[in-house]
C-alpha cells in the first residue's frame, strides 16, 4: 500500500475519484435511458412489440436491412468523414446529468 500511494498527492487521488464518479454516473445515465426505452412498459418496447406482432417477417427484414446499411456505411467510412465538431465533453455531461437524476430517484424512491 505504501508504494501505491507514495509520490501521489491528495489532488491526484481526488482527481481520480472525481473521474471515477463521473464515469459511474454516466453509466447509470445510459443504463437508465436504455431501461426506460426497453422496459416492458417502455416507449420503444411497445412500438417494436406492436410491429413484431403484426408483421414479424417485415420486422426481421427491417432489422437485417438496418444492419446491412450500418455495415456498408462503416466500411465506406461515411459516418467518420466529417469535420471535427467542438462539442467537447457535452455528451458525457449529458449522461452524467441523467445518471444523477436516476441515482437520486433511486435513492429517494427505491425505483430506477
Amino acid at each position: 500500500m505504501d508504494k501505491s500511494l507514495q509520490g501521489k498527492s491528495l489532488g491526484d487521488i481526488g482527481g481520480f475519484l472525481y473521474s471515477l464518479v463521473l464515469v459511474a454516473l454516466a453509466v447509470i445515465g445510459m443504463t437508465g435511458i436504455l431501461y426506460h426505452a426497453l422496459a416492458p412498459s417502455g416507449s420503444l418496447r411497445a412500438w417494436f412489440g406492436q410491429i413484431w406482432a403484426t408483421n414479424p417477417i417485415f420486422m426481421a427484414l427491417v432489422i437485417i436491412g438496418l444492419m446491412a446499411v450500418v455495415l456498408t456505411a462503416r466500411s465506406h467510412r461515411l459516418f467518420f468523414y466529417r469535420r471535427p465538431v467542438r462539442h467537447g465533453d457535452l455528451p458525457l455531461y449529458l449522461f452524467v446529468a441523467l445518471g444523477t437524476f436516476f441515482a437520486a430517484r433511486w435513492a429517494m424512491n427505491g425505483t430506477f
